[in-house]
């Protein structure tokens, strides 16, 4: 399990790991987007390939609320909880931070009290 925080108008947030194609953990902090429903992580494209993961697929489109967007489509390495995953991860120009997406929630409970100010992942 992983502690998350609120941002200033409620929003989800965590520090998790990415760990690139030679190894290396850098810690980095996700605002978990409950409208990005059908992935993993998105990430700037210069991320992405600061990291050199693989790349699976190029241009792949997908239907955003402001419309179709295009994206390439990573292979990435993270680490939650101590426990590291092998997920696709989307990359494009101008993402202002790194999106965790709502794919996490099929393996991990996610636990939320704001009264409490309590926020979980896990």
């Amino acid at each position: 399990m992983i502690l998350g925080n609120f941002g200033e108008v409620g929003e989800l947030m965590f520090d998790i790991e990415i760990i690139s194609a030679d190894g290396d953990n850098y810690g980095i902090e996700v605002l978990l987007d409950t409208g990005f429903t059908n992935g993993w992580l998105a990430l700037d494209i210069q991320d992405a390939e600061i990291l050199e993961w693989p790349l699976i697929e190029r241009n792949s489109t997908m239907r955003m609320a402001r419309g179709e967007a295009f994206f390439d489509i990573y292979e990435g390495k993270v680490k939650l909880d101590g426990k590291e995953y092998i997920i696709p991860v989307l990359a494009a120009e101008g993402i202002p931070e790194p999106l965790l997406g709502l794919q996490w929630l099929k393996i991990l409970p996610l636990s939320v009290n704001f009264s409490e100010r309590i926020l979980t992942l896990g």
